[in-house]
């Protein structure tokens, strides 16, 4: 059957046939009296010499019938009142009977079979009561009140056999109706259930966000509204930590917080994951939306009563606005969702609404995703290399890979732009892929032409790390290029460390098992430094350039600098310095146990042939070598 869900109802096909055939029948009946009448009203005319038409009721009430029934098939009339008009047409069945009964004795009787036919297609114990108590009643009046000779010329046989009929169809008239309305409520009931599970989340018992995209469309139609997308940080973590039930719980002490903030034009749903639908009829000035969301992130980031036990969640909340960001709620939804992002990238407990300058960066984000997608590896990547240098003897020992993207019509695109959108779409692990095995080609095939070998240093991102196949494929790509695992060296930032699961982790301690070092990439500017050195053996740490800039001159950056270098020499582990680009950066390391460094002071990322050339001149960089 076919199903429409207007306004929260569900209508069915045979609804809608039932009204459409209200309106024929309407014209049937209708048409079918005026003519009838007439023909009898000319019948009448006929067969009694001087009679008028207003001397004799029937045909004159058969033409007002059908006029009435006309009518009715264009009104919009519903429901019961219809119905109970719709019976007054029966008024005609004792008319026509009596009147006719000599003449058309046997045959008239299929109009009373013919009202009972159409009251049962439109399967109404209304209409079906009233042919039944007008037909039998008619039928007593013509047994009881009617002339023997009347009775006698119908036959007592077949009045009888007509009485008996009408009563036997009575019966299954009312058994079949009884039988259509139960399974119509079993039908209603399974429906309801189909909309629950469509337009309801199971747990929350709200609506979700196919029931909310719904009430948006549907209501722009004659209000303006504020989107707001609410969503707890890492809830993840918290699953994971908490288990399912308990994070359930908590998911419903959310939803309660967030009934308690609703007025009465706000509209709350469930959407996928830890993330609510907040729609606001915007009938609030910019302070007032501003002083909404904030106090719902006041009321939201309040320590929650589980079990016994406090649990503290942060949220995000990114909102949109008809009047300025769609009138489609697609559009609506995409906007706060890219508020959303701001939001999160912010901090905790922040809110963001929609500005321009968010559409225009997000929009180019979406662009520069698409173009990825799109991108030739061969042709618009490239891999350029920045050397590593022994801080004791100014030699290079080993090269840093970065990837390069000059993409045809928007140009060069800057890695810290387009490799945080890689990681997003997916892109990465495709390209991160590309980046090592072109890399330890370049690199092999430069040191078998030198007696310095190099040692190899690609950055990996945490989403490579997460993929089934990460270590087969890393494995895979070194015995293809013939690179030796010894020289090659993957950096992993404190983040891809401190979020990746333990199975994750393990991957990493298998790559060590075959030799490859692993190094952290911007030790002391993430997570929990020593958890990081507590969780997974590493063979480097590298100090970021935001400790380094001024270090000759700032004491805080050299103190932090020095607990570096002495956790490093504590654990056994090489530290290595990034960004050095003045000489007074590089004599202070060297007063340090700080045994490599990279930095424009000694070269800038260039390409592979330029690396082989400071390779054959014994791989020495001095100062300004560029």
């Amino acid at each position: 059957m076919n199903v429409h869900r207007v306004n929260g109802s569900y209508i069915s096909e045979a609804d809608r046939l039932k009204a459409r055939f209200y309106s024929l029948i309407g014209y049937v009946i209708g048409w079918g009296n005026i003519i009838g009448g007439l023909a009898f009203g000319w019948f009448v005319v006929a067969n009694e010499q001087g009679a008028t038409l207003s001397e004799y009721p029937v045909p004159l009430a058969m033409l007002i019938l059908g006029g009435f029934s006309l009518w009715l098939g264009k009104t919009t009339i519903q429901g019961m009142v219809k119905e109970h008009l719709y019976a007054i047409n029966y008024v005609s069945i004792p008319l026509i009977l009596f009147y006719f009964i000599d003449e058309v004795a046997v045959s008239i009787w299929a109009v009373v079979f013919l009202y009972l036919m159409v009251a049962l297609i439109l399967q109404s114990f209304l209409l079906v009561s009233y042919v039944l108590a007008v037909s039998l009643a008619v039928l007593v009046s013509l047994a009881v009140l009617m002339p023997k000779e009347q009775i006698v010329a119908i036959g007592t046989d077949h009045h009888i056999f007509r009485l008996s009929l009408m009563i036997l169809a009575a019966g299954f008239a009312y058994w079949g109706l009884k039988s259509m309305n139960k399974r119509e409520k079993m039908l209603v009931h399974y429906m309801d259930q189909a909309e629950e599970m469509a337009y309801q989340d199971p747990l929350l018992k709200i609506p979700n966000r196919m029931d909310f995209n719904l009430y948006i469309d549907y209501m722009l139609k004659e209000k303006q509204f504020i989107i707001g997308k609410v969503e707890i940080n890492h809830f993840q973590s918290v699953y994971d930590v908490l288990g399912h039930q308990q994070s359930d719980e908590l998911l419903k002490l959310v939803k309660q917080r967030l009934e308690g903030k609703l007025t009465g034009d706000s509209y709350l749903a469930k959407a996928e994951g830890s993330r609510f639908l907040i729609a606001v009829e915007n009938s609030l000035g910019q302070r007032e939306v501003a002083s909404y969301f904030v106090d719902i992130l006041q009321v939201l980031s309040a320590p929650y009563e589980l079990k016994n036990h406090r649990y503290m969640l942060t949220f995000s909340i990114g909102t949109s606005c008809s009047k300025t960001d769609g009138q489609t709620s697609d559009e609506l939804m995409r906007h706060a969702q890219f508020a959303l992002d701001v939001a999160q990238d912010s901090g905790i407990n922040r809110w963001v609404y929609c500005s321009e300058e968010i559409k225009r960066d997000s929009m180019n984000q979406v662009t520069i995703s698409e173009a990825l997608y799109q991108a030739d590896l061969e042709k618009e990547f490239c891999v350029v290399y920045q050397p590593q240098v022994q801080l004791e003897t100014n030699r290079m020992v080993g090269v840093e890979a970065l990837v390069r993207w000059q993409h045809p019509e928007l140009g060069i695109i800057s890695p810290g732009i387009f490799i945080e959108i890689a990681e997003k779409n997916g892109f990465i692990v495709p390209l991160g892929n590309w980046i090592l095995e072109r890399a330890c080609r370049q690199v092999q095939e430069l040191t078998e032409l030198s007696e310095e070998p190099l040692n190899l240093a690609v950055n990996v991102s945490f989403i490579q790390i997460q993929q089934e196949q990460f270590v087969e494929e890393t494995l895979a790509i070194l015995q293809k290029t013939g690179f030796p695992p010894e020289r090659l060296e993957i950096e992993l930032t404190e983040r891809s460390l401190f979020e990746n699961r333990m199975e994750d982790l393990q991957k990493i301690e298998e790559l060590r098992s075959h030799g490859i070092r692993i190094a952290i990439d911007d030790f002391g500017t993430g997570y929990s430094s020593f958890g990081i050195l507590a969780k997974v053996k590493v063979d480097k740490i590298k100090v970021p350039r935001e400790f380094i800039d001024r270090v000759d001159s700032n004491q805080n950056s050299q103190r932090i600098v020095e607990t570096i270098t002495s956790m490093a020499e504590r654990f056994e582990l090489t530290c290595l310095a990034e960004g050095i680009e003045r000489e007074e950066e590089s004599t202070f390391l060297r007063q340090l146990i700080c045994q490599e460094v990279q930095g424009y002071y000694y070269a800038k990322p260039v390409e592979i042939h330029k690396i082989k050339q400071w390779n054959k001149s014994a791989g020495e960089l001095s100062s300004g070598l560029q």
